[in-house]
Order: C-alpha cells, then sequence, then structure tokens
C-alpha cells in the first residue's frame, strides 16, 4: 500500500497509507467489459468554447488510445467529435 505524507498545523506531520489510485477508464469502452475497460491515457482535444480571456476550453473526455482518433501532433478527438 502505498504512503503519503501530510503536513499538519504546527509544523508536524503524519504518514497515512491509503489504497492504490485507480486510472480514469475510457468513456467509450463498453460498459458490458467495465472490469476490463482500457485505460483512459488521453483527453479528448476538441475545442468546445472559449473563456472571456480568450483560452480555449475542450472536452477532455478520457479515452483510450483504441477509441481516441489521432488529428495532429498531440492532438486527438473522441468518437463523439471525430466524425
Amino acid at each position: 500500500m502505498p504512503c503519503s505524507t501530510i503536513k499538519l498545523p504546527g509544523g508536524g506531520f503524519a504518514i497515512v497509507r491509503h489504497a492504490k489510485g485507480r486510472f480514469p477508464r475510457c468513456t467509450f469502452c463498453p460498459a458490458i467489459h467495465l472490469r476490463h475497460a482500457n485505460e483512459a491515457t488521453l483527453l479528448c482535444d476538441f475545442v468546445v468554447g472559449k473563456t472571456l480571456g480568450g483560452a480555449e476550453i475542450t472536452c477532455d473526455t478520457p479515452v483510450c488510445s483504441h477509441y481516441a482518433k489521432h488529428v495532429g501532433p498531440d492532438k486527438d478527438f473522441c468518437p463523439k467529435h471525430s466524425r
């Protein structure tokens, strides 16, 4: 089991044991195979809007390499936006 160090008020610290973190699962892997769903190693980069400051807002749906559509250097779309 992994451990984490937590700073406490007054300068002390605590060491806490916890369960291993789970990886994000692909949104598009079939629900029937959810136990064996692929690890979502990518996020959808499709632009869905802009902030008031002009920064792009992307879809950011977790998707595995099997369902992702590679559309450019370091740019991948989910099946919903790759049509």
